[in-house]
Protein backbone atom coordinates (compact mmCIF):
# COMPACT_ATOMS: atom_id res chain seq x y z
CA UNK A 1 0.00 0.00 0.00
CA UNK A 2 1.03 3.65 -0.23
CA UNK A 3 3.78 4.52 2.22
CA UNK A 4 1.74 7.29 3.87
CA UNK A 5 -0.87 4.65 4.78
CA UNK A 6 1.71 2.94 7.02
CA UNK A 7 2.10 6.20 8.91
CA UNK A 8 -1.65 6.40 9.37
CA UNK A 9 -1.83 2.76 10.50
CA UNK A 10 0.96 3.35 13.00
CA UNK A 11 -0.84 6.41 14.35
CA UNK A 12 -4.33 4.91 14.77
CA UNK A 13 -4.10 1.14 15.27
CA UNK A 14 -3.76 1.44 19.05
CA UNK A 15 -7.16 3.12 19.44
CA UNK A 16 -9.19 2.86 16.22
CA UNK A 17 -12.27 0.65 16.70
CA UNK A 18 -11.60 -1.70 13.75
CA UNK A 19 -8.03 -2.49 14.82
CA UNK A 20 -9.04 -2.94 18.47
CA UNK A 21 -11.91 -5.31 17.61
CA UNK A 22 -9.79 -7.45 15.28
CA UNK A 23 -6.93 -7.59 17.78
CA UNK A 24 -9.25 -8.73 20.58
CA UNK A 25 -10.77 -11.45 18.41
CA UNK A 26 -7.42 -12.73 17.13
CA UNK A 27 -6.06 -12.74 20.67
CA UNK A 28 -8.97 -14.91 21.77
CA UNK A 29 -8.52 -17.29 18.83
CA UNK A 30 -4.75 -17.65 19.27
CA UNK A 31 -5.06 -18.15 23.03
CA UNK A 32 -7.04 -21.35 22.46
CA UNK A 33 -4.21 -22.82 20.36
CA UNK A 34 -1.13 -21.79 22.35
CA UNK A 35 -0.68 -24.47 25.00
CA UNK A 36 2.93 -23.73 26.01
CA UNK A 37 4.10 -20.18 25.17
CA UNK A 38 7.66 -20.99 26.29
CA UNK A 39 7.94 -23.54 23.48
CA UNK A 40 5.66 -22.03 20.83
CA UNK A 41 6.97 -20.28 17.73
CA UNK A 42 4.64 -17.90 15.90
CA UNK A 43 4.99 -16.28 12.49
CA UNK A 44 3.05 -13.11 11.75
CA UNK A 45 2.99 -12.85 7.96
CA UNK A 46 2.52 -9.26 6.82
CA UNK A 47 3.17 -7.86 10.28
CA UNK A 48 2.65 -4.26 9.15
CA UNK A 49 3.55 -1.66 11.77
CA UNK A 50 3.85 -4.21 14.54
CA UNK A 51 1.09 -3.82 17.12
CA UNK A 52 -0.27 -7.34 16.50
CA UNK A 53 3.28 -8.61 17.04
CA UNK A 54 3.15 -7.25 20.58
CA UNK A 55 -0.18 -8.99 21.26
CA UNK A 56 1.00 -12.31 19.81
CA UNK A 57 4.12 -12.28 21.98
CA UNK A 58 1.91 -13.30 24.92
CA UNK A 59 1.61 -16.73 23.34
CA UNK A 60 5.11 -17.56 22.14
CA UNK A 61 8.22 -16.31 20.37
CA UNK A 62 7.03 -14.21 17.45
CA UNK A 63 8.72 -13.63 14.12
CA UNK A 64 7.34 -10.97 11.79
CA UNK A 65 7.65 -10.65 8.04
CA UNK A 66 6.55 -7.96 5.67
CA UNK A 67 7.25 -7.17 2.02
CA UNK A 68 7.56 -3.47 2.88
CA UNK A 69 10.73 -2.04 4.43
CA UNK A 70 8.61 0.97 5.45
CA UNK A 71 6.29 -1.28 7.48
CA UNK A 72 9.26 -2.92 9.19
CA UNK A 73 10.72 0.49 10.00
CA UNK A 74 7.58 1.34 11.96
CA UNK A 75 7.70 -2.06 13.68
CA UNK A 76 11.28 -1.37 14.77
CA UNK A 77 10.09 1.88 16.34
CA UNK A 78 8.14 -0.35 18.76
CA UNK A 79 11.45 -2.09 19.65
CA UNK A 80 10.26 -5.30 17.98
CA UNK A 81 12.86 -7.92 17.15
CA UNK A 82 12.80 -10.99 14.85
CA UNK A 83 11.72 -9.02 11.77
CA UNK A 84 12.40 -10.28 8.26
CA UNK A 85 11.86 -8.53 4.92
CA UNK A 86 10.03 -11.17 2.89
CA UNK A 87 7.20 -11.63 0.40
CA UNK A 88 4.41 -13.92 1.58
CA UNK A 89 4.89 -15.95 -1.60
CA UNK A 90 8.54 -16.70 -0.72
CA UNK A 91 8.97 -16.86 3.05
CA UNK A 92 12.56 -16.81 4.30
CA UNK A 93 12.20 -19.68 6.77
CA UNK A 94 12.92 -23.39 6.80
CA UNK A 95 10.25 -26.05 6.41
CA UNK A 96 8.12 -26.92 9.45
CA UNK A 97 9.34 -24.09 11.70
CA UNK A 98 6.20 -22.64 13.31
CA UNK A 99 3.35 -23.96 15.48
CA UNK A 100 1.13 -20.95 14.74
CA UNK A 101 1.04 -18.70 11.68
CA UNK A 102 -1.13 -15.59 11.35
CA UNK A 103 -1.95 -13.68 8.18
CA UNK A 104 -4.15 -10.80 9.31
CA UNK A 105 -5.59 -8.96 6.33
CA UNK A 106 -2.63 -10.00 4.20
CA UNK A 107 -3.79 -12.47 1.54
CA UNK A 108 -5.81 -9.79 -0.24
CA UNK A 109 -2.56 -7.87 -0.86
CA UNK A 110 -0.45 -10.56 -2.51
CA UNK A 111 -0.38 -11.21 -6.24
CA UNK A 112 -0.69 -14.98 -5.85
CA UNK A 113 -2.65 -15.91 -2.73
CA UNK A 114 -2.50 -19.63 -3.57
CA UNK A 115 1.30 -19.50 -3.58
CA UNK A 116 1.29 -17.59 -0.30
CA UNK A 117 -0.98 -20.20 1.30
CA UNK A 118 1.32 -22.93 -0.01
CA UNK A 119 4.35 -21.18 1.50
CA UNK A 120 2.59 -20.86 4.85
CA UNK A 121 1.81 -24.59 4.69
CA UNK A 122 5.52 -25.27 4.07
CA UNK A 123 6.82 -23.35 7.08
CA UNK A 124 4.21 -24.74 9.48
CA UNK A 125 4.82 -27.74 11.68
CA UNK A 126 2.40 -30.67 11.34
CA UNK A 127 -0.64 -30.04 13.56
CA UNK A 128 0.15 -26.32 13.40
CA UNK A 129 -2.64 -23.74 13.24
CA UNK A 130 -3.12 -21.04 10.62
CA UNK A 131 -5.18 -17.99 11.65
CA UNK A 132 -6.43 -15.81 8.81
CA UNK A 133 -8.47 -12.65 8.44
CA UNK A 134 -9.47 -11.17 5.08
CA UNK A 135 -11.93 -8.56 3.83
CA UNK A 136 -15.27 -9.93 2.66
CA UNK A 137 -17.32 -9.59 -0.52
CA UNK A 138 -16.24 -8.15 -3.82
CA UNK A 139 -19.24 -5.82 -3.92
CA UNK A 140 -17.78 -3.94 -0.94
CA UNK A 141 -14.83 -2.93 -3.13
CA UNK A 142 -14.11 0.80 -2.86
CA UNK A 143 -11.42 3.44 -2.90
CA UNK A 144 -10.41 2.07 0.50
CA UNK A 145 -9.28 -1.17 -1.15
CA UNK A 146 -7.41 0.69 -3.86
CA UNK A 147 -5.55 2.82 -1.31
CA UNK A 148 -4.45 -0.34 0.52
CA UNK A 149 -3.44 -2.02 -2.76
CA UNK A 150 -5.87 -4.90 -2.33
CA UNK A 151 -5.98 -7.44 -5.14
CA UNK A 152 -9.25 -9.05 -4.09
CA UNK A 153 -11.92 -9.48 -1.43
CA UNK A 154 -13.23 -12.91 -0.44
CA UNK A 155 -16.36 -14.93 0.14
CA UNK A 156 -16.09 -17.46 2.96
CA UNK A 157 -16.51 -20.48 0.67
CA UNK A 158 -13.76 -19.18 -1.64
CA UNK A 159 -11.24 -18.86 1.19
CA UNK A 160 -12.21 -22.27 2.54
CA UNK A 161 -11.74 -23.92 -0.85
CA UNK A 162 -8.29 -22.38 -1.31
CA UNK A 163 -7.18 -23.61 2.10
CA UNK A 164 -8.53 -27.12 1.54
CA UNK A 165 -6.87 -27.34 -1.87
CA UNK A 166 -3.56 -26.42 -0.21
CA UNK A 167 -3.97 -29.34 2.20
CA UNK A 168 -5.31 -27.58 5.28
CA UNK A 169 -8.21 -28.80 7.35
CA UNK A 170 -10.48 -25.81 7.99
CA UNK A 171 -11.57 -25.85 11.62
CA UNK A 172 -13.71 -22.74 11.56
CA UNK A 173 -14.70 -19.98 9.19
CA UNK A 174 -17.01 -17.12 10.10
CA UNK A 175 -17.84 -13.60 9.09
CA UNK A 176 -17.17 -10.74 11.51
CA UNK A 177 -18.34 -7.12 11.82
CA UNK A 178 -21.88 -8.12 10.88
CA UNK A 179 -23.72 -5.51 12.93
CA UNK A 180 -21.99 -2.69 11.03
CA UNK A 181 -22.31 -4.32 7.62
CA UNK A 182 -25.06 -2.12 6.19
CA UNK A 183 -23.67 1.21 7.44
CA UNK A 184 -20.28 0.28 5.97
CA UNK A 185 -21.91 -0.84 2.70
CA UNK A 186 -23.70 2.51 2.46
CA UNK A 187 -20.48 4.39 3.23
CA UNK A 188 -18.58 2.47 0.53
CA UNK A 189 -21.30 3.21 -2.05
CA UNK A 190 -21.18 6.91 -1.22
CA UNK A 191 -17.38 6.86 -1.32
CA UNK A 192 -17.42 5.34 -4.81
CA UNK A 193 -19.99 7.83 -6.07
CA UNK A 194 -18.08 10.83 -4.74
CA UNK A 195 -14.62 9.69 -5.79
CA UNK A 196 -12.80 12.53 -7.52
CA UNK A 197 -9.13 12.26 -6.62
CA UNK A 198 -6.61 10.36 -8.71
CA UNK A 199 -4.91 9.10 -5.55
CA UNK A 200 -7.26 6.87 -3.51
CA UNK A 201 -7.45 7.13 0.28
CA UNK A 202 -8.65 4.84 3.04
CA UNK A 203 -11.96 5.22 4.83
CA UNK A 204 -10.46 5.38 8.33
CA UNK A 205 -12.54 8.23 9.74
CA UNK A 206 -11.39 9.31 13.18
CA UNK A 207 -14.53 9.27 15.31
CA UNK A 208 -15.38 11.00 18.58
CA UNK A 209 -14.04 8.98 21.49
CA UNK A 210 -17.52 7.99 22.71
CA UNK A 211 -18.55 6.70 19.26
CA UNK A 212 -15.30 4.85 18.77
CA UNK A 213 -15.83 3.15 22.18
CA UNK A 214 -19.45 2.38 21.27
CA UNK A 215 -18.36 0.55 18.10
CA UNK A 216 -15.77 -1.40 20.07
CA UNK A 217 -18.55 -2.40 22.46
CA UNK A 218 -20.79 -3.60 19.62
CA UNK A 219 -17.97 -5.76 18.27
CA UNK A 220 -17.21 -7.04 21.77
CA UNK A 221 -20.75 -8.44 21.71
CA UNK A 222 -20.11 -10.05 18.32
CA UNK A 223 -16.91 -11.58 19.69
CA UNK A 224 -18.90 -13.02 22.62
CA UNK A 225 -21.54 -14.37 20.21
CA UNK A 226 -18.85 -16.08 18.13
CA UNK A 227 -18.03 -18.30 21.10
CA UNK A 228 -21.31 -20.08 20.40
CA UNK A 229 -22.09 -19.69 16.69
CA UNK A 230 -20.85 -18.31 13.39
CA UNK A 231 -22.09 -15.11 11.81
CA UNK A 232 -23.68 -15.49 8.34
CA UNK A 233 -22.30 -12.29 6.79
CA UNK A 234 -20.01 -9.42 7.65
CA UNK A 235 -17.28 -7.07 6.49
CA UNK A 236 -14.45 -9.45 7.42
CA UNK A 237 -13.83 -13.20 7.48
CA UNK A 238 -11.96 -14.93 10.29
CA UNK A 239 -10.75 -18.47 9.62
CA UNK A 240 -8.65 -21.06 11.44
CA UNK A 241 -7.12 -24.04 9.63
CA UNK A 242 -4.82 -26.84 10.73
CA UNK A 243 -1.99 -28.55 8.90
CA UNK A 244 -2.69 -32.27 9.40
CA UNK A 245 -0.03 -34.66 10.62
CA UNK A 246 1.25 -37.41 8.31
CA UNK A 247 -0.87 -39.90 10.29
CA UNK A 248 -3.95 -37.74 9.81
CA UNK A 249 -3.30 -37.45 6.06
CA UNK A 250 -2.95 -41.23 5.81
CA UNK A 251 -6.19 -41.75 7.74
CA UNK A 252 -8.07 -39.32 5.52
CA UNK A 253 -6.68 -41.06 2.44
CA UNK A 254 -7.89 -44.42 3.75
CA UNK A 255 -11.36 -43.02 4.38
CA UNK A 256 -11.49 -41.59 0.87
CA UNK A 257 -10.43 -44.88 -0.66
CA UNK A 258 -13.03 -46.80 1.35
CA UNK A 259 -15.71 -44.36 0.25
CA UNK A 260 -14.83 -45.00 -3.41
CA UNK A 261 -14.83 -48.80 -3.05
Amino acid sequence: MYEHEYQQMYDVESFYWWFIARRKLIREVVSTHSKDPAHTTILDVGCGTGLNHEMLSEFGEVFGTDASEEALRFSRQRNIQNLVLSDAEALQFADETFEIVTALDVLEHVNDDLKAISEIWRVMKPDGVFVISVPAYGFLWSEHDEALHHRRRYAAHELRNKLINAGFEVERSTYFISSLFFPILFMRIVQNLRKKSLRPSTSHVILPKWLNSFLVGILDFERWFLRFANLPFGVSIICTARKPTAERVAALRDVAMQAKS
